[in-house]
């Protein structure tokens, strides 16, 4: 019977570790007063990419991108705003999965994705927070000269090649550069998403 009531009380507890890290930083005053970190964990009770710790300094936390195993692997800095390209780029590089897919394009400085993606044949816009592909997959892989093309909010592709189209007129340079766009304010184009992918056929 007591074999029993051990089993159902240690399973009642079912914690992750990093529930288990964060009650108990917690539970320790001392911890938060410092400033140090509580870990946050996402809905399935694993640690976040993204752990923010301290009070905000001139607006913003200090950051650090963390693996899935709680090791950082970016950071600190006031600069990073998403970590999970970091942790996917990250995964990528030690992966020995001979189909790991194509290598996660972040920004060294927010730790977001960059808004083209690329593999060895094709290019791509992605959410600059989850990395999920918008619009169309175009011919032109990450060999390929990929600084002048940018992402309208859809996901349309638009950049250098338009020139050639007589679009220029609309002022829909190539000026906000090859990831500046990484939180989808590529959507400064206005009417970008009207002349579809005519460049790129």
């Amino acid at each position: 019977f007591a074999t029993l009531v051990v089993y159902v009380s240690g399973a009642s507890t079912g914690e992750t570790d990093c529930q288990r890290r964060r009650r108990e930083a917690e539970e320790n005053a001392e911890n938060r007063a410092a400033g140090l970190l509580v870990p946050e964990c996402d809905e399935h009770g694993e640690y976040k990419a993204l752990q923010c710790f301290g009070d905000a300094v001139h607006g913003a936390p200090f950051c650090a991108c963390y693996d899935k195993e709680f090791g950082q692997i970016k950071g600190p800095s006031k600069n990073i705003q998403s970590c999970n390209c970091v942790r996917a780029h990250h995964e990528w590089e030690h992966s020995t999965d001979s189909n790991k897919g194509s290598e996660p394009r972040c920004n060294v400085t927010s730790g977001a994705y960059n808004q083209i993606q690329c593999d060895a044949q094709e290019h791509w816009c992605a959410d600059w927070d989850t990395g999920a592909q918008l619009g169309l997959k175009l011919s032109g892989g990450c060999s390929t000269d990929l600084t002048g093309i940018s992402c309208a909010i859809d996901g349309t592709h638009h950049g250098h090649s338009e020139a050639h189209h007589g679009e220029s007129a609309h002022g829909h340079g190539t000026s906000d550069g090859g990831d500046a766009g990484h939180h989808g304010d590529a959507g400064h184009h206005g009417d970008a998403g009207h002349h579809g992918d005519a460049g790129h056929h």
